[in-house]
């Protein structure tokens, strides 16, 4: 029987929804299940937050999940997206899939994404924020954000290493929380030392995400496809 991995920090944070600090209601997966295939994993990471936020998100990340897909295989025709649950949305929701085959363009052999901005941030947003509060005990609802997003495909060598490098931090997490089961400590020649927590897959290909030790930094790649990287202001 598969379990949810549960949202065990500071329980005064319990009260709060992660995304916008009303009172809580209810639970919320980070990520959504549309980022996922079947059979989900087990352990999926739950977090406190209340019904409209749990509600409100599920048009837009229907759409940044398909969207994604459809830009991994160019096209928004289902039967020539490879995964599943994108052509099964795709086929289920007409509308869905004229919107997105509009905003994928082919100039010669050069394809050109006119994503809705908006919606992506929104829904990024939620998922570094989400990461935030389940590894680092940490509520930032109403923190200043910037959001970087890559094409894994269009990015350096160098550009790869350096997002894939885990962020160093002085500080350790909170005590007890999920980040600090897993940070690292790291001693450096000069016998100064910082920690790095790793990545943390949560499906193989799918979806991985890394929260700095101090947690003003969330990265996470989406269907080995898309690199995000949100830097918040704490």
């Amino acid at each position: 029987m598969k379990k949810d991995k549960k949202y065990y920090g500071d329980t005064k944070l319990n009260h709060f929804c992660a995304f916008c600090g009303c009172p809580t209601e209810t639970e919320d997966h980070v990520p959504s299940k549309c980022f996922l295939d079947k059979p989900h994993p087990q352990d999926l990471p739950v977090i406190p937050c209340c019904c409209k936020c749990n509600h409100d998100f599920s048009l837009d990340e229907e759409y940044v999940s398909c969207m994604i897909n459809c830009m991994k295989a160019g096209t928004a025709s289902p039967t020539l997206v490879e995964r599943e649950k994108t052509r099964k949305s795709l086929l289920h929701n007409p509308k869905l899939q004229e919107r997105i085959s509009s905003q994928i363009r082919d100039f010669g052999g050069v394809l050109l994404y006119d994503i809705e901005k908006e919606r992506f941030e929104k829904v990024f947003r939620k998922l570094a924020f989400g990461h935030l509060a389940f590894e680092n005990d940490t509520l930032a609802w109403d923190s200043p954000y910037s959001i970087d997003i890559h094409l894994l495909s269009e990015m350096s060598d160098s550009q790869r290493d350096d997002f894939y490098h885990p962020y160093r931090g002085e500080l350790l997490p909170e005590v007890c929380s999920h980040g600090f089961e897993h940070v690292m400590l790291c001693y450096e020649d000069d016998g100064s030392y910082s920690y790095f927590s790793p990545w943390v897959t949560i499906q193989e290909g799918r979806y991985r995400y890394c929260v700095s030790p101090n947690g003003n930094i969330v990265k996470f790649v989406i269907a080995e496809f898309l690199a995000v990287e949100v830097n918040i202001e704490i």
